[in-house]
């Protein structure tokens, strides 16, 4: 355990990625450990590897700082930007931030319609059926996508929309990508359809994600074109508050 403690300390205390042979050196831990206790890291989120070889912390940390800010600090963050995209959408609102392998709503701003989404702050949501969960692993390296869902094989079906398969969900993220949103169309929960973009942190890791929810019957699929860059906007000024330069 002090080890592990000494390894998350060397990667949170540094803006900068680090390599292997550095974090070794800087805690006096073997480099065989240091990779073992890096791969655990990277599946629960709290560190990150890019293609270089280096490790930089993950969104993971990030969480577990959020949520130590009292409710009012967080508010007073992302209140403002979601208030304002429930006002032009007219659909419930959410922010949530990875932790580990699934994302955890941190913000919510219902619509003004006359139900009310089963959502609660605080609720921990699936990565792979989710608009939120789908827009921060579009983001994620292959490699980490792939570890990050391993850790949570296999992935249950929550409705018969859901894609459990992974070389399916894998062409799915590339989708989001290229379009810049993603959509969750009752995969999560029936009749309910979401639409969510990515939140990046300062150092531009894909943290956490914004989104609309609304019943199948409000939200239309016609009208995901329509939210969609709405919601992007709304995520990058997130990313803005978040210290994220354009």
């Amino acid at each position: 355990m002090e080890k592990t403690l000494v390894v998350l300390g060397a990667l949170a205390s540094h803006d900068q990625p680090r390599r292997l042979a550095d974090i070794a050196q800087r805690t006096g831990i073997n480099k065989t450990t240091v990779h073992r206790i890096l791969q655990i890291f990277i599946a629960q989120g709290y560190a990150v590897s890019h293609g270089d070889g280096t490790y930089a912390s993950g969104p993971a940390v990030l969480a577990l700082a959020g949520a130590a800010l009292t409710d009012r600090d967080m508010t007073t963050l992302v209140r403002p930007i979601l208030e304002n995209l429930q006002r032009n959408t007219s659909h419930t609102v959410h922010f949530a931030i990875r932790s580990g392998s699934s994302a955890v709503y941190l913000a919510k701003v219902e619509s003004q319609q006359p139900y009310r989404m089963a959502s609660r702050v605080g609720t921990q949501i699936p990565l792979h059926c989710t608009a939120i969960g789908k827009a921060i692993l579009s983001h994620l390296p292959e490699e980490e996508v792939r570890a990050v869902l391993a850790a949570t094989a296999p992935l249950i079906s929550n409705t018969p929309a859901t894609i459990t398969d992974l070389d399916l969900l894998m062409t799915e993220l590339e989708a989001v990508r290229q379009r810049g949103y993603a959509i969750d169309d009752e995969e999560n929960e029936p009749n309910v359809r979401c639409v969510g973009a990515v939140v990046h942190d300062a150092a531009g890791t894909a943290v956490g994600a914004v989104s609309v929810a609304g019943l199948t019957l409000n939200l239309e699929e016609d009208d995901v074109p329509l939210l969609g860059p709405l919601v992007v906007a709304a995520a990058a000024r997130v990313s803005a508050a978040l210290g994220r330069n354009a």
